[in-house]
């Protein structure tokens, strides 16, 4: 049975369309074309969206080829994969292997054309220093092996859309210096030759260079500019190194996103922000027993205040953001003091079956303004209902279908969020569904829910904590 995403479930339950979308998942699987997954207007357009691939060569490869890769220029790797890599993709708990891989990129190729592409960080598997230094105590190689398994990774996003534009952005995990850590200069300084995007501005290729962020126009909308940042310097769990360089990373980044977003106001334009790790409480963590006065942040209250301000005062230019990292699709809403929705970062599910089933979306956005409107997810059905690792992907659902609302936008996220509040039946309707559609790796039950909800509007602590701990008093 397949992990369920919150937010897909939160859709089913509300839904004026439930009967179809029940009857949807109980009939024959539909063709994995595009039209059949999702409607789009005449002045639409689709990208695909990639998140937390968490790509390990070592899976399933024989230790000699390991070896062999590491010997290697990436130009050959493919090569040799084909020939030692396991052929069953990833089980449940894994990272991706190849196999994995080749069939995840063979069902979004199947579900395109798309105009472009965006990669919302964690290429490297999880634990990648370990594994690699597990064959090689010495770690001799080790930088190359991390460039090219990143190197690796892009090369394949490109042969299977030739021609697309693939706009990445670094995860916690990619680095030279292992998880939560700045990524390293030597492979800031490789992968801006390597990211077409990146290489193919100079501006942009500068700013990499400095901190694994840079700004590009959209692909296909002139009047927006896209926005990507590195938000492991942000991170709570940042592990710097105690240098100055380090040091100053995050406020570096926090200094030129706001210039950044000054000059795309002035200049009448839209921006648009891609990171990994996103804004907002890591519900996870806060919903852990005895830790609701002093819920978990995914960033440091430094950095969080700081960019709460940067949105608010730039919000008439700013339209959506885009993040991974919690391996589930969720999403976070900006209000004003009023409690209006205007902001919305849209979280997408991992492609790595680490703690849930392989997922990739399909984005749907408007040609005229830039914005996210709607979005489809394709899974990875489990093992005992597969047919072939390139057979096995099926579309879970398509945020407008099912919600019968007419956009995805901040105001009905925050409607989203606040029906789970407020109605009891549509509270008790999502965890049914939940139980029935997640194994007990999953943490959201009766008495843990909240927290859940309340990170996807409640942004600051004092704030989360007034929703998630309504019996308690502030801090």
């Amino acid at each position: 049975m397949r992990k369920a995403s919150a937010l897909g479930l939160i859709v089913l339950v509300f839904s004026p369309l439930l009967t179809h979308a029940l009857q949807i998942g109980s009939s024959p699987q539909r063709p994995a074309s595009q039209s059949a997954i999702l409607s789009v207007g005449p002045h639409e357009g689709t990208f695909l969206i990639l998140s937390d691939i968490h790509f390990d060569p070592f899976a399933g490869t024989d230790p000699h080829a390991i070896e062999t890769l590491a010997s290697s220029p990436v130009e050959k790797w493919q090569g040799i994969m084909e020939a030692a890599a396991s052929r069953e993709p990833s089980r449940d708990g894994a990272d991706s292997n190849y196999a994995l891989m080749v069939a995840a990129l063979e069902a979004a190729r199947n579900s395109g054309p798309y105009d472009y592409i965006l990669v919302t960080g964690d290429y490297l598997a999880h634990k990648f220093p370990q594994k690699f230094r597990a064959l090689r105590p010495g770690g001799d190689g080790y930088q190359e092996f991390v460039f090219n398994t990143l190197a690796f990774v892009n090369r394949m996003i490109e042969q299977s859309f030739p021609g697309v534009p693939i706009i990445g952005a670094l995860g916690n995990n990619d680095s030279l210096n292992g998880d939560y850590a700045a990524p390293g200069k030597p492979l800031l300084l490789r992968l801006s030759r390597e990211w077409r995007a990146v290489a193919a501005k100079s501006d942009a290729s500068r700013d990499f260079i400095s901190g694994g962020y840079y700004a590009i126009e959209h692909p296909t909308v002139p009047s927006q500019e896209l926005i990507i940042l590195d938000t492991t310097f942000w991170s709570s769990r940042f592990a710097d190194d105690g240098s100055p360089a380090d040091a100053n990373d995050g406020a570096n980044e926090m200094a030129w996103l706001g210039l950044k977003l000054d000059q795309v106001r002035a200049q009448g334009r839209t921006a648009a922000l891609i990171m990994h790790i996103p804004p907002g409480a890591h519900a996870y963590e806060s919903a852990k027993a005895g830790i609701c006065l002093a819920p978990v942040f995914f960033w440091k209250k430094s950095y969080q205040d700081s960019f709460l301000a940067t949105i608010r005062s730039h919000k008439a230019s700013l339209r959506d953001s885009y993040a991974g990292h919690v391996h589930i699709n969720d999403f976070r809403v900006f209000a004003d003091n009023g409690g209006a929705a205007y902001f919305q970062t849209h979280i997408a599910p991992s492609l790595s079956p680490d703690h849930h089933n392989p997922e990739f979306e399909i984005g749907v956005y408007d040609k005229i303004t830039g914005a996210l409107v709607d979005y489809a997810v394709l899974y990875r059905r489990a093992p005992a209902q597969q047919l072939s690792a390139s057979s096995d992907w099926e579309p879970a659902y398509d945020f407008r279908r099912l919600s019968g609302l007419p956009s995805y936008s901040p105001a009905s996220l925050q409607m989203i969020s606040l029906l789970i509040r407020s109605s009891s039946t549509i509270r008790a309707k999502l965890l049914d569904l939940f139980a029935m559609h997640t194994t007990s790796a999953s943490s959201l039950s009766p008495k843990d829910w909240l927290p859940y909800s309340c990170a996807q509007t409640e942004l600051t602590p004092a704030a989360f904590t007034a929703c998630a701990c309504p019996a308690a008093p502030a801090p």
